[in-house]
């Protein structure tokens, strides 16, 4: 028989406002604890579980956290347990790894402090077993069957400190359904296209374009999507021969940083680049990335010269906002004609940017 791996979770979907804040770390004897019950109910779920090893984190995750390329979190928690549960004597066995006096559990299982915390918590664990009815059960009614009981959720309100919806035992594989659903019905199926090939292709190439004309080129870990200025993006870009192209760059700009930021947070290398007169349109048969690395935008902002600035006249800045996007870009002139711009990527590049010129 050949040993599975079941990479599994309970869900919880927890009641969060501003006053709230759930405990996303939990110690060995907070998870021995909680551990009791959701054993309990596995139990009742999956067959032949009396001689199977089982290893589960005291870590409350994003979804994004978990759905990566390799699926880190779960590979990690596999790995700890193959070393911890070895032969036949420990079959049945059950790897508890809580954080320690000191706050922390081991490398390769913390969590992103910079991901944007949500409703959905999840808690990770993998069953290792040879039982062909456990692997089928598991993946294909773990979910339906798997509605936590009153006892497990009063449990887990206590462990985490604020009040939950409900809970649910759930595979990788539903959550990644989940979000697939999620992301169709906001409309994001391009940066779906992504994320499933970089997950679930052992050598991914992709290459999408959204309807807003931002493009996305994925190879193995990597994403690289041209950035347009707006004056490369009128001139030689998709907005070239658009009607309305200033609203249609507001479009575009929202969901370059909404895609970016989102794959950034699954774990992806995503890499924008200056796009050229040479490298766009990108070849259809063929894309050379390390032409396109070569373009790469390193920081966090990026600076566009049109004509350089002649530093002896006087400069005019100009701030180009949105109420929604907030803000787009400077603009600084000089009584010459010189004309530079400069694009905030991130929050600390907006800040840079304001150091320099304000």
């Amino acid at each position: 028989m050949t040993t599975r791996c079941l990479q599994g979770m309970l869900t919880i979907e927890a009641f969060l406002d501003a006053k709230s804040q759930p405990k996303l770390l939990l110690t060995q004897d907070e998870l021995k604890d909680l551990n009791h019950q959701i054993s309990k109910e596995l139990l009742a779920i999956l067959p032949r579980l009396d001689d199977t090893s089982y290893a589960v984190v005291g870590g409350l995750y994003q979804s994004s956290e978990l759905l990566q390329p390799g699926f880190p979190i779960h590979t990690q928690l596999r790995q700890y347990a193959n070393a911890a549960l070895k032969g036949e004597n420990n079959r049945r066995n059950q790897l508890i790894i809580g954080a320690n006096s000191e706050g922390e559990i081991p490398q390769g299982l913390r969590q992103n402090k910079d991901v944007q915390l949500t409703p959905l918590l999840l808690l990770p664990f993998v069953i290792l077993t040879d039982h062909d009815e456990t692997k089928e059960i598991f993946e294909k009614q773990l979910m339906h069957k798997g509605m936590g009981s009153v006892d497990l959720l009063k449990k887990v309100q206590e462990v985490i400190d604020v009040k939950v919806r409900h809970v649910n035992f759930m595979t990788i594989l539903d959550l990644a359904a989940m979000m697939h659903n999620h992301l169709q019905m906001a409309g994001f199926e391009p940066l779906w296209q992504v994320l499933e090939q970089a997950m679930f292709d052992a050598n991914p190439e992709k290459r999408v374009v959204t309807p807003q004309l931002n493009e996305f080129y994925l190879s193995k870990k990597i994403v690289f999507s041209p950035f347009f200025s707006y004056v490369f993006w009128s001139a030689h870009g998709p907005g070239k021969d658009l009607k309305e192209a200033q609203e249609k760059y507001l479009h575009y700009t929202q969901v370059q940083r909404q895609y970016t930021a989102t794959l950034a947070e699954h774990g992806l290398d995503v890499r924008q680049f200056a796009p050229t007169t040479q490298t766009y349109p990108a070849n259809e048969e063929h894309i050379c990335f390390a032409t396109l690395d070569e373009n790469r935008i390193s920081g966090d902002y990026y600076h566009e010269i049109v004509k350089p600035l002649n530093a002896e006249q006087k400069q005019t800045v100009d701030k180009n906002e949105h109420q929604h996007l907030g803000v787009l870009f400077y603009q600084v002139t000089d009584e010459s004609g010189g004309m530079e711009f400069y694009y905030p990527l991130t929050a600390k590049g907006l800040q840079e940017i304001e150091d320099i010129l304000l």
